[in-house]
């Protein structure tokens, strides 16, 4: 039982608890990268929770947050993003700006606003995790990249595409019932599109058995 016999509901509470072992143990953060790859992993990895890459790199490099720029790059590295949004069945209709360039300015907020709960990096990946305890992967029709999912993942092809990496992108999801996950529309469209394995969907006791294996 928490504080004042509280229980913590929240979502980034869970997932700091679960994850903090790792922090400490550079075994277990291999452990995980290894378990999300399917193969063994050469280098060490580092570990972050709660990451805004694209804002950060950019509070360094204002340059780099030119949206005319940051369109440029999402329309050459996801040129037919919109249709294939479109045209998967879990998805609700999508409005006209939706997955579009025309708003540029709107584009470049969302990749700078967008969150990672969980990131891994090794010498030849990165690993970009969502966790959720009782709520919903977020779909917001008034931003251009409506699917968080989908919005975290071109966020992360982008920020490699301005530092120039060959990074991989490695997508995983963690929460309590993994079937329940599995059948949520944007882990779907991810494991469609062959951005995300279907083993890389993960219950918090799966994390919990890699702290001091």
């Amino acid at each position: 039982m928490g504080i004042l016999k509280i229980e913590n509901r929240t979502e980034n509470w869970k997932t700091a608890y679960v994850f903090a072992p790792l922090f400490r143990d550079a075994g277990g953060r291999k452990r995980l990268a290894e378990r999300l790859l399917g193969k063994p992993v050469e280098s060490k990895v580092s570990l972050e929770l709660f990451w805004f890459g694209a804002r950060d790199y950019v509070h360094e490099y204002p340059e780099a947050g030119a949206p005319d720029d940051l369109s440029e790059r999402y329309d050459r590295l996801f040129p037919d993003l919109r249709e294939q949004a479109a045209g998967f069945g879990q998805f609700n209709r999508l409005a006209e700006r939706h997955y579009a360039v025309a708003d540029k300015a709107k584009l470049a907020s969302n990749l700078l606003h967008t969150e990672i709960d969980i990131v891994l990096e090794s010498r030849h990946h990165l690993f970009i995790g969502e966790a959720k305890h009782e709520a919903d992967f977020g779909a917001d029709g008034r931003n251009v990249l409506v699917h968080q999912l989908v919005r975290q993942y071109v966020m992360a092809a982008i920020l490699l595409d301005l530092k120039g990496s060959k990074k991989r992108i490695v997508p995983f999801v963690v929460g309590e019932d993994k079937d329940r996950l599995r059948r949520i529309g944007q882990v779907g469209f991810m494991i469609a599109r062959e951005w995300m394995r279907e083993d890389n969907v993960l219950g918090w006791d799966d994390v919990r058995g890699l702290a001091g294996a």
